[in-house]
């Protein structure tokens, strides 16, 4: 057999298995009153914020009519809220309620602590084979999923905006009118100025919805600046960071510029390790006590 044959029938068998051992995490879930389905949801409304309906159907693949009779319950129960969207009164979106988010916190313990017994006989370096293993079943089969990476249009400033602002005050406590308004501007100003011939924003796609981004925007004639660089969490450890940084420093490249700066926080580890990886050394340094916690500020740059 070749080995795409030996994939196909490796994959169905593990499928079998991996289902078993599903089964097992996901008997505690049904034993709180929720189906699958409805745990799912939670937890997708738990990583993703504020969201539209219609993304949770897409990535979960549920059937409208019957997601929208599950949001209704959870609305009823008051696990979710609703709120119209800014950018088309027409259209809701939806957020996990604090009763919701402490729902999902009983759920993940839950599933936690299940997951825990089945590693408990497992030492430190079994645990990191099988995080590798699950690291690479991820890299290579995501590739084949619905992942573009595309250039942004108007309809994706919303995006921009709404997603910075929630995970900024998720992960890292920024929650100040002024951060917002300063988030808000500097994404309206960018595009109220752009310039294909020196500019460019990508936007990942997942299922047709934006799930990430990064810009160029331009300083000066030989001087461009990295900017509006994130990705959803449920989509991380897949490659998406260096793929938005190889096309932003590739349109640098193309565009002649000679030296390209960024700004960014001392606590995004990730992104700065990211960021040195490609050649950007820190240049300047200062503190910010304005956006809702004090903070440190790096401005990292690159030559070309």
């Amino acid at each position: 057999m070749d080995k795409r044959t030996d994939a196909i029938f490796e994959i169905r068998q593990f499928n079998r298995f991996y289902t078993n051992i599903l089964g097992l995490v996901d008997e505690h879930i049904l034993n709180m009153g929720y189906s699958l389905t409805e745990a799912r949801i939670l937890f997708e409304l738990n990583e993703m914020g504020l969201c539209k309906a219609s993304k949770i159907s897409s990535k979960l693949n549920v059937d409208k009519s019957y997601l929208s009779r599950i949001l209704k319950k959870f609305e009823k129960s008051g696990l979710i809220y609703k709120e119209i969207s800014s950018g088309d009164g027409r259209e809701q979106l939806i957020k996990l309620s604090p009763s919701g988010k402490e729902c999902i916190s009983a759920l993940i313990e839950k599933s936690n602590s299940q997951i825990c017994k089945l590693l408990s006989s497992l030492d430190d370096k079994k645990c990191a084979e099988i995080i590798e293993a699950m690291d690479t079943i991820k890299k290579h089969l995501t590739k084949a999923a619905d992942i573009i990476i595309r250039p942004f249009n108007n309809e994706d400033i919303e995006f921009v905006i709404r997603r910075h602002i929630e995970m900024y005050s998720e992960e890292y406590g920024l929650t100040s009118d002024i951060w917002k308004n300063y988030v808000s501007e500097g994404v309206h100003q960018f595009a109220d100025n752009f310039d294909s011939d020196k500019d460019c924003m990508y936007i990942v796609d997942y299922k047709g919805e934006p799930s990430g981004c990064i810009a160029i925007a331009h300083a000066s004639m030989q001087t461009a600046q990295l900017r509006f660089f994130l990705i959803d969490s449920s989509l991380r450890g897949l490659g998406l960071g260096r793929r938005l940084m190889d096309e932003a420093i590739s349109f640098c490249r193309d565009k002649k510029y000679m030296q390209i700066f960024l700004w960014t926080f001392s606590t995004l580890e990730a992104a700065r390790y990211l960021y040195k990886e490609y050649g950007f050394n820190i240049s300047e340094v200062c503190e910010n006590s304005e956006w809702g916690r004090p903070i440190l500020e790096e401005k990292w740059k690159m030559h070309i």
